[in-house]
Order: C-alpha cells, then structure tokens, then sequence
C-alpha cells in the first residue's frame, strides 16, 4: 500500500480592489448560501431538494452549492 503526503504550503493574497470585492461578494453568498442551507436541513429538507433550489436562488455552481450543504 502507498501512502501519499500532503503538503500545505501557507501563501498571502493581495488581489486588487475589483478582485477584492468580486471575491468578497463571493463569500458573502457562500456563507449565506451555507447558513440558508443549514436551516432548511435542520427542517427536514434532503440535499437533494436543496442543490437545485441553492443553485437557482444564490446563483452559484453545483462545485459551491455541494460545499455549503
């Protein structure tokens, strides 16, 4: 059996001002998205129920829509 290492390597971003807000909106519907999500799984919804309704109300990919479920 092989084992494979994982590398962290630690880095600073300094993105300019409009790469800046472009990635901060994206934050911010990601975690809206993740507390949204929370709360309907907390009443009951499947995550299947909740990729497409996450999708078409946030407006994000299936790839971001899966990480916040």
């Amino acid at each position: 059996m092989v084992m494979k290492q994982i590398i962290t390597i630690q880095a600073r971003l300094f993105p300019k001002k409009e790469e800046k807000e472009c990635l901060d909106n994206l934050m911010q519907k990601w975690n809206s998205c993740k507390r949204y999500a929370y709360n309907r799984l907390l009443e009951g919804k499947t995550r299947k129920e909740l990729k497409k309704e996450l999708q078409s109300f946030f407006k994000l990919n299936s790839r971001y829509v899966d990480d916040a479920i």
